[in-house]
């Protein structure tokens, strides 16, 4: 382990072989398998040519990439879950609460589960101090998280990684190639926000690096894609529960965190499912209360949405009332 830090140190400068030789007293070959192991871990190291040789390095501050739109071929329907910013390696983190989501979904037949970033907590490679951060080694947060994520033969979870998630990148390691090569069940669609085509209707999900206003968010989103309206946008990063229809007659649905904030006593999860149609697509809401102290799946409510033409949810612009943000379940408990 002495000799990776050694060579990482190296890498984050830029280094050739000869470099490598000297430092460490390796032979070529065995630092070829190092540089391996370093990838198989998840670092990203490029190769650099010039008069002067080849030069390997570390990459620090990977943009995140923008990836091509997700198409989801479906019948007249389509159901799926969302959940949010689990942090693996948080001191709040609840793997529990997670496998409930699961048993849920595998009970319900559903397939999909949709994962909106915010997947690890994140940390500087070796984090000295932090009060939240219960793993405070990176790459045990990735063993952590691949070792205990619910695994289901007939459930395919599709993500994209959040503001935590890209700390990873600032030490030049994408976390999404070492799930992939663990996890064939997790299928990784971008950082920060990937479109996905379900039918006929346009769905985003999306993960701010930020916090600000809602319409800073919507800002965003039209620079990223300025000639696509959506017409579902699913937000993680917000922590709280939240549906509402936007100006442009977008319908957004913030999702939860799920793990135990302290400032709670459950959190919720949606189960989603899209139905097709050549007049009027529908959409049905379900929400599901995941309670911290007992082990319960809880239904709470429903509701039926048109999510096209855009003139009919137009009409409804502005917060759309449920069950969970009105907080009728904790006074009934």
């Amino acid at each position: 382990m002495e000799i990776d830090k050694i060579i990482i140190d190296m890498l984050k400068k830029g280094v050739t072989i000869l470099h490598i030789k000297e430092k460490t007293g390796l032979c070529p070959s065995d630092i070829a398998s190092k540089l391996n192991e370093l990838s198989e871990k998840g670092y990203l190291i490029n190769r650099f040519f010039n008069d002067a040789g080849v030069k390997f390095q570390l990459a620090n501050n990977v943009p995140y990439p923008l990836q091509d739109t997700v198409q989801i071929n479906t019948g007249p329907s389509f159901s799926f879950i969302v959940i949010a910013d689990t942090h693996y390696g948080n001191i709040y983190d609840n793997p529990n609460l997670v496998k409930r989501a699961y048993e849920y979904a595998n009970e319900k037949n559903i397939k999909y589960v949709f994962h909106l970033g915010d997947i690890i907590e994140g940390c500087e490679l070796e984090e000295k101090n932090s009060s939240r951060i219960r793993l405070l080694d990176l790459h045990d947060q990735i063993d952590y998280l691949t070792r205990n994520y619910p695994k289901y033969d007939k459930i395919n979870t599709l993500y994209i990684l959040g503001n935590h998630d890209y700390r990873g990148l600032n030490n030049g390691i994408d976390i999404s190639k070492v799930i992939s090569k663990r996890r064939l069940d997790m299928h990784f669609l971008g950082y920060k926000n990937s479109r996905l085509q379900i039918g006929n209707i346009n769905v985003l999900l999306h993960h701010p690096f930020f916090i600000d206003k809602k319409m800073k968010y919507d800002s965003e989103i039209k620079d990223l894609y300025p000639n696509m309206n959506f017409d579902l946008i699913l937000r993680g990063h917000t922590h709280h529960n939240e549906i509402f229809v936007n100006s442009d007659g977008s319908l957004v649905v913030n999702v939860p965190a799920c793990y135990s904030s302290p400032n709670r006593s459950y959190t919720n999860i949606y189960e989603i499912t899209l139905k097709n149609n050549n007049l009027t697509n529908e959409m049905e809401i379900n929400t599901i209360l995941l309670p911290f102290d007992r082990e319960e799946v809880i239904p709470i409510s429903k509701m039926y949405l048109p999510i096209t033409p855009k003139s009919l949810i137009k009409k409804m612009q502005g917060p759309i009332n449920n069950a969970v943000s009105s907080n009728k379940w904790q006074k009934k408990r």
